[in-house]
């Protein structure tokens, strides 16, 4: 079985890759588009940032995986990651913006439904509410704080503008470190979760970051850039404790799906701001269709 051992760990490796480039550019984006920080230094924090995440925190996803699917057997493990990695990839080929921790969870209760293993209803209820509450949440945290940072910012612009320079750094780390504990502990502890294994997440976040990034941090680091620093600040202040309190109760969290929340709250936040719903509720109806393709394509493979 030597041989299965190498395959997951090869999958690991790929997913992580493919997470990491594609969310880097919703944690650094803002940063690096108004130019604080250069592309090649924002690259470098947001991938310590995910590695930092991964060893601190990233461990506490293993319950999560053991809870949804106990004993799980590495034929599966390798299975699991690949349909996710396929539904990952062929999403970012049509531009249709899918969570990879929620097509994962999908595919991990639809094996366990399929194959009879007892299985933890109550956690995967918590997660569904978690998915469910988690963006109006989002929506109204980062509305007030908009008001509440902008309250008690210096009136100087020249104070603020440097304040808010430091705390979009800081910001950018955590919100990596949030996504690194979290989706890619997820994804780490579905393959087994190892010194090996984690090993190889490093090796594939670095990889990920710094070859397959560029163009999506251009993309979102320009629309970011163009929120406004207040906004860019409370958006990932928000999907930051979000997705950290999540990862406290071992709850697997979009990191994307927290911050467009976010991103939604602070456009609304404006009396005077034209805010378009149509793209937002685009972007929702994923959150439920990727779950519930993922739970189709978990009952198929458990069946067979």
């Amino acid at each position: 079985m030597i041989w299965l051992s190498i395959l997951v760990l090869a999958f690991t490796f790929i997913a992580v890759m493919l997470v990491s480039g594609n969310n880097l550019s919703a944690c650094v984006g803002p940063v690096i588009g108004s130019r604080i920080i250069t592309k090649r230094f924002g690259m470098l924090l947001g991938a310590l940032g995910f590695t930092f995440g991964l060893i601190i925190q990233g461990a506490g996803m293993t319950k999560s995986v053991n809870v949804l699917l106990p004993n799980m057997p590495m034929q599966f493990r390798a299975e699991a990651l690949l349909v996710a990695i396929l539904i990952f990839v062929v999403a970012d080929l049509i531009r249709v913006p899918l969570s990879f921790s929620m097509s994962l969870v999908g595919l991990l209760a639809g094996f366990s439904i399929a194959t009879g293993v007892s299985t933890n209803i109550a956690y995967i209820v918590k997660v569904v509410a978690m998915w469910a509450i988690a963006p109006l949440i989002a929506i109204v945290l980062s509305f007030y704080l908009i008001r509440l940072i902008n309250r008690g910012l210096s009136k100087n612009i020249w104070r603020r503008l440097r304040i808010f320079k430091v705390v979009l750094i800081i910001l950018a780390f955590s919100s990596s470190y949030v996504l690194g504990a979290n989706t890619i502990g997820l994804i780490v502890a579905t393959g087994d979760f190892n010194l090996i294994s984690v090993v190889a997440a490093i090796a594939a976040i670095f990889v990920g970051t710094f070859f397959l990034s560029s163009g999506e941090i251009k993309r979102v680091g320009q629309e970011l850039y163009l929120m406004r620093y207040l906004d860019a600040t409370a958006a990932l202040l928000t999907s930051t404790i979000l997705v950290e309190g999540a990862t406290v109760f071992n709850l697997p969290l979009s990191n994307t799906q927290a911050l467009a929340s976010a991103v939604f709250g602070t456009g609304i936040s404006y009396k005077s701001k034209f805010v378009s719903i149509k793209p937002f509720i685009t972007i929702a109806l994923t959150w439920v269709l990727a779950p519930l393709l993922s739970l189709a394509v978990g009952l198929i493979i458990g069946v067979v």
